[in-house]
């Protein structure tokens, strides 16, 4: 081992090195560290590129915290591993109302019905397919009421057979139905009179 570092030595001391042969030998040497760092680079940014293109392609999940667990999932995260959006907003589909009366019935009272209480109130019937309607009323030969789509409640009647008309309009067309009811208003302090009895014959 000896000999041979001695030899190198030897080999040393026998080169005549200039300067200009060392600048040549550093020049040579320094080409493959410059190609090995541009590669380097290269490869970085060719890199970047393809996860710019997978960031953009990707879908982002939502990520919802409504339990004591996912929160400490989600804080042990870093923020780079989750892309949190809102929920998507649907819109309401707009419904379309058929653009005609519907079939509209007086549910109560009933024909001929018996009603003693003080106030008689209408209960209507309509379809909600149907765009929407207003309606108009009278009792007997009275005039009739305004248009409108409130409650129709009655008070104060006087005792016997009362016919109500309502007269329907629809407020998307140019068309309107009458309706009608019968009933009979008997006051709650009214003294029932006794149908007479018939006299047997002899």
């Amino acid at each position: 081992m000896k000999k041979i570092l001695e030899k190198i030595k030897k080999w040393f001391g026998n080169v005549n090195l200039k300067k200009h042969h060392l600048e040549l030998i550093t020049a040579a040497l320094s080409i493959p560290m410059m190609i090995t760092v541009i590669l380097v680079n290269f490869n970085n940014i060719n890199s970047q590129k393809e996860k710019d293109k997978t960031a953009d392609t990707v879908t982002p999940i939502q990520v919802v915290i409504d339990s004591p667990a996912t929160q400490s999932t989600t804080t042990n995260s870093t923020a780079t591993d989750l892309k949190v959006t809102p929920s998507p907003t649907i819109a309401p589909t707009k419904f379309e109302c058929k653009k005609d009366i519907g079939p509209i019935e007086i549910l109560s009272p009933q024909e001929d019905e018996i009603i003693s209480t003080n106030n008689v109130c209408i209960n209507i019937s309509t379809d909600n397919k149907y765009c929407s309607v207003v309606w108009s009323y009278r009792l007997g030969t009275d005039s009739w009421s305004e248009f409108n789509n409130k409650d129709i409640c009655l008070y104060n009647l006087s005792p016997g057979k009362k016919k109500l008309q309502i007269k329907i309009k629809s407020t998307a067309v140019d068309k309107t139905v009458t309706i009608e009811r019968n009933f009979i208003y008997q006051s709650a302090t009214a003294t029932p009179v006794a149908s007479p009895s018939a006299t047997p014959s002899l």
